[in-house]
């Protein structure tokens, strides 16, 4: 079911991702209405739905797979996002005039390049981290497998122990019966001869 669902996410993202495209080669106008905007916040939820699906998966092979689709796109989705500020801070340079606005212009796209460099070096992190967890979760599931496996030995070793137990102990009882019939049969042999000299005198 989570697969069926990051696929209808991941969809829905590549419908919007070619709205924002076209939005953006269109030129200023969808960009200064915020509409382009709006088309790139919704592609950060969804984007934010298809990591949950895709967390959400129990096969460790499908669940990598998946993560690294959802890392595509994120690359892009941050590569439109850089395309929509370089086109703001132009349409913003355009309607003004002057030095102020190019040192302006300038400034905003310095920092939006720090931030970029930021967010990068974040989700190499984040990256780096859902790798580590991952194996950490395939060795937790090995480890876990190791352990059942043992309880499964152990529990057959204490089955055939409990039977050696039963089977020695119905020897003994056999040995004992043994015993007593031979104590019984030499009892009875010692009577006879009695009985026998007694009535030969």
């Amino acid at each position: 079911m989570s697969s069926v669902s990051f696929q209808r996410y991941s969809d829905e993202f590549k419908s919007l991702k070619k709205q924002v495209q076209d939005s953006l080669h269109e030129g200023f106008k969808d960009v200064e209405t915020g509409d382009t905007g709006n088309l790139l916040s919704q592609c950060d939820e969804l984007l934010q739905q298809m990591a949950l699906e895709a967390r959400s998966v129990a096969d460790p092979g499908t669940k990598r797979e998946l993560l690294q689709q959802v890392r595509g796109c994120k690359s892009e989705l941050q590569a439109l996002k850089d395309d929509h500020n370089k086109k703001s801070l132009m349409a913003s340079a355009r309607s003004g005039n002057g030095t102020d606005n190019r040192e302006r212009l300038l400034q905003q796209q310095e920092m939006l390049t720090k931030q970029n460099s930021q967010l990068e070096n974040a989700r190499k992190v984040l990256e780096e981290t859902e790798a580590v967890a991952m194996e950490i979760g395939e060795e937790l599931s090995h480890n876990r497998e190791t352990i059942e496996s043992t309880h499964g030995r152990v529990r057959q070793v204490t089955s055939l122990t409990g039977r050696a137990r039963r089977v020695v102990q119905s020897m003994n009882r056999r040995a004992v019966q043994q015993q007593m019939l031979l104590y019984g049969m030499a009892a009875s042999v010692v009577i006879v001869f009695f009985v026998l000299v007694w009535w030969m005198r």
